[in-house]
């Protein structure tokens, strides 16, 4: 009951915005509206996941679990807020996995004690992260050694056309991956799928019909796609009255927004001794940020005015591949402990006091 009030936010934040009551206003409804709006897209995708079987309905699972990502990074995008664009796409890797996965680790632990889990299906999973951090590492080096090779000053808006085919190249071939990832994960058998874990391990109980489903489908990507718009064009005067920059807002901000009903789910999860279910969400969506969605967007990109490119700073790229290297560490042993989610929490903390203070001057991009 308390969640579909919660929806009367979207209504709200649109008035807002057309009565022009100011941007921090803006944003806040907004951003409190995309809450209960991914958590209306998450039950609608797991309704359809049920209804299509597990192996469909598991990949659709994966897939549409990033849609609210997906349309606030497209909204973006379109309004050419390139630099917010790319620090949204490091955030939502670093919020998926080290504050889900930490907060879900440590309610488990707290109630069950040691827990266990599949390493061969989590550890796919960090595998795939590592490569995908070398897809990043790689357009920031190139243009980092062609500016050593130019004398020219370590810029942001350092641009170089073989950056853009390099950009494009290399999103290519981690889409690649992520088709690679999807034949792989359909033909496993029963229990070793990451796409699958969500759907095999629920339920199954029906409470919509398919076209009831649908309904609920179209109606949370609509309005996360206005709110998303309202949150985009409000998110750089919000960020300014309250002296906050890109790399906050776009590492720490905007991805709480569409993770919140994930967080709750994966503790939830985690808390019922379903701990390889719990760490299976996050890390598959983790994997799809740089797999799916970033490539998905230079692609769109290169049809438009401003492209989209892999060149990240050095800050982001060194957040990721911490994160990512620590994930993967813990995933090692097939057992997770209290201290363990209290470690990844801390590290999230630890980088989200980092982009606060860190003021991003172009001489210190990679």
């Amino acid at each position: 009951m308390l969640s579909r009030i919660a929806l009367l936010l979207a209504p709200l934040a649109i008035l807002v915005s057309a009565f022009r009551l100011g941007p921090q206003a803006e944003f806040l409804t907004a951003f409190l509206a995309l809450i209960p709006l991914a958590g209306l897209l998450g039950e609608a995708t797991e309704e359809l996941a049920i209804h299509t079987g597990p192996k469909i309905g598991g990949l659709l699972s994966a897939t549409l679990g990033t849609m609210t990502e997906i349309i606030i990074m497209f909204a973006l995008l379109r309004s050419g807020q390139i630099l917010l664009l790319k620090a949204s796409i490091v955030g939502s890797i670093l919020i998926s996995l080290l504050f889900t996965v930490g907060f879900a680790i440590l309610l488990g632990g707290i109630r069950n004690g040691r827990q266990r889990f599949d390493r061969q299906s989590v550890g796919l999973a960090a595998t795939t992260m590592i490569l995908a951090v070398v897809g990043l590492l790689v357009p920031t080096l190139f243009s980092f050694l062609v500016e050593l090779q130019q004398h020219s000053p370590i810029t942001a808006d350092f641009s170089n056309k073989s950056i853009d085919q390099i950009s494009v190249v290399v999103a290519a071939i981690l889409f690649f991956l992520y088709l690679l990832t999807v034949v792989y994960q359909l033909s496993a058998p029963e229990g070793e799928s990451l796409a699958r874990e969500r759907c095999v391990s629920s339920p199954g109980k029906v409470r919509w019909s398919i076209r009831g489903t649908l309904g609920m489908l179209g109606i949370a990507t609509i309005g996360i796609a206005v709110v998303g718009e309202i949150l985009s064009g409000s998110v750089q005067p919000f960020g300014a009255k309250l002296n906050l920059s890109y790399l906050f807002l776009g590492v720490v901000i905007l991805p709480v927004a569409g993770s919140i009903s994930e967080i709750l789910v994966c503790a939830k999860t985690a808390r019922n001794n379903q701990v390889d279910l719990a760490l299976s969400i996050p890390m598959n969506g983790a994997m799809q940020i740089p797999l799916f969605v970033a490539p998905i967007l230079v692609f769109l990109s290169a049809l438009g005015p401003t492209p989209l490119t892999l060149y990240f700073s050095i800050v982001e790229v060194i957040a990721v591949a911490i994160a990512v290297l620590l994930a993967a560490y813990i995933a090692i042993d097939g057992v997770t402990s209290w201290l363990e989610g209290a470690q990844l929490l801390a590290l999230w903390g630890i980088l989200a006091v980092w982009f606060y203070f860190y003021d991003p001057v172009p001489e210190l991009v990679l």
